[in-house]
């Protein structure tokens, strides 16, 4: 009699722990898909030897003059009017 005492609450603490599970089953919400923060609007124009793109901050709204070499051997980064990143 004791062992079927201990097995009828041992089917209990199942049933409690099913139900529990199944009314506090955790919801893992989708990443979010961040924002790009820069972009890159339009191209300069072909220039010597390389290239050279707009590039716009969206998260300060700065605007930058980015010129890229054929030979991948480095680039530049410099500052550009505001009104050059306007579309």
């Amino acid at each position: 009699m004791p062992i079927v005492k201990r097995i009828c609450w041992l089917l209990v603490g199942v049933v409690i722990g099913a139900i529990a599970v199944s009314t506090l089953a955790a919801s893992q919400l989708p990443p979010e898909r961040p924002q790009r923060r820069l972009t890159f609007l339009r191209t300069a124009g072909p220039i010597e030897f390389g290239n050279a793109y707009f590039i716009k901050d969206a998260k300060t709204g700065a605007c930058w003059l980015s010129v890229t070499f054929h030979n991948d051997t480095g680039g530049t980064l410099a500052t550009a009017p505001a009104a050059s990143c306007e579309q």
